[in-house]
């Protein structure tokens, strides 16, 4: 997925005259697809994203696999265009600003792909790599159809389909550069009455080439403990981070007892307390620990990176139930109490006045 400290980047605008349908991967290791309405424009794109690390200097050919799941010829034509990313409503605008000027060294070899009704056909694409580049860059490789757009009911709109994969690019340049950080690691409440908790890690990428963090968020009681409670991945998709960018993974605790579950019915999300008594064990009280630790490569040698937060768990209503339960057992023992302690001095009495 491609967040950095964007967001996940879920809508997408166009940079030029008119509307564009449009479907990106969020750079996950996984096909993007583009769906038309009654599955007119159905295309799907693999790896997403494209992932290349170039030599200077070199040329170098990468490929992506392009897949027909429409029931009728699509011909497409590939192309590559920049793009911006919206601080505040991080949203992707598309344009034609290209960076480093690659529209120069980066071809395809194919100028068109033409798909019959469930067909899959590679892209090539090539680098000429030039000599003085940088260390890294990011841009789109766009496939649309090549017929004039369809205009749409408002004056001067148009319509047209395309997909859009994000391609990453690293320079193997002896003076690139890998630096990871923690910059926030944070629970989403500092109290929870019962899980789940939910944990919020922020990784800023201060190198000069694009990483893919990976780590682990342990729990624990405290930050020395010689064994977690649990341990969570951080970055389970193996997302990416640009250089200069900041991306925030969340992570959730969710084995507890009693433990609130989210379900999904007639399309209304509804949340309640689960009493999974498999789990009793599991019950949750106190102080906790969570401790995030990274490692990445700076090219040298393995670094760690770590960071941690606190946070209690208190189910404070099972607590006044018990609390409930128990005044009312002493009080039932002082009621028997009292009673045995009446009716043996009633006997003793008894007893007493017998005896005269």
């Amino acid at each position: 997925m491609f967040n950095h400290k964007y967001g996940w980047l879920r809508t997408i605008r166009v940079g030029w005259t008119g509307v564009a349908a449009l479907l990106i991967s969020f750079l996950l290791a996984t096909p993007v697809r583009a769906a038309g309405s009654e599955g007119d424009f159905n295309i799907q794109v693999s790896p997403s994203p494209l992932v290349v690390t170039l030599v200077p200097g070199q040329s170098q050919t990468a490929r992506l696999t392009v897949r027909n799941f429409t029931a009728h010829t699509e011909t497409l034509n590939p192309g590559l265009q920049g793009f911006t990313i919206d601080d505040r409503s991080q949203k992707i605008t598309l344009n034609n600003n290209i960076p480093a000027g690659m529209q120069d060294w980066v071809h395809f070899k194919q100028s068109a792909l033409t798909l019959s009704a469930g067909a899959s056909l590679p892209l090539d694409i090539t680098f000429d790599t030039p000599a003085n580049v940088g260390f890294s860059y990011s841009l789109a490789i766009t496939l649309s159809r090549p017929e004039p757009a369809q205009p749409l009911n408002q004056p001067g709109a148009q319509l047209q389909p395309k997909v859009a994969v994000f391609c990453l690019v690293n320079i193997n340049r002896p003076d690139a550069k890998s630096k990871l950080a923690i910059t926030d690691l944070s629970s989403k409440q500092s109290h929870y009455t019962f899980l789940p908790a939910t944990f919020s890690t922020s990784i800023a990428n201060q190198g000069n080439v694009i990483m893919q963090p990976a780590g682990t968020l342990f729990i624990q009681r405290s930050f020395d403990a010689a064994s977690p409670i649990v341990s969570l991945p951080i970055n389970p998709d193996h997302g990416y981070v640009l250089p200069g960018s900041t991306r925030t993974f969340t992570s959730d605790w969710t084995n507890g007892f009693p433990v609130y579950v989210t379900q999904t019915v007639d399309g209304k999300k509804s949340v309640h307390l689960s009493w999974n008594w498999k789990h009793v064990s599991e019950l949750r009280f106190g102080r906790y620990v969570a401790k995030a630790v990274l490692v990445y490569n700076d090219g040298h040698r393995d670094l760690p990176v770590i960071a941690s937060t606190t946070f209690w768990v208190i189910p404070w209503w099972l607590l006044l139930c018990a609390v409930l339960v128990l005044i009312v057992l002493v009080m039932g023992l002082i009621g028997w109490g009292w009673v045995i302690f009446k009716g043996t001095k009633k006997v003793r009495g008894y007893a007493h006045t017998h005896r005269k």
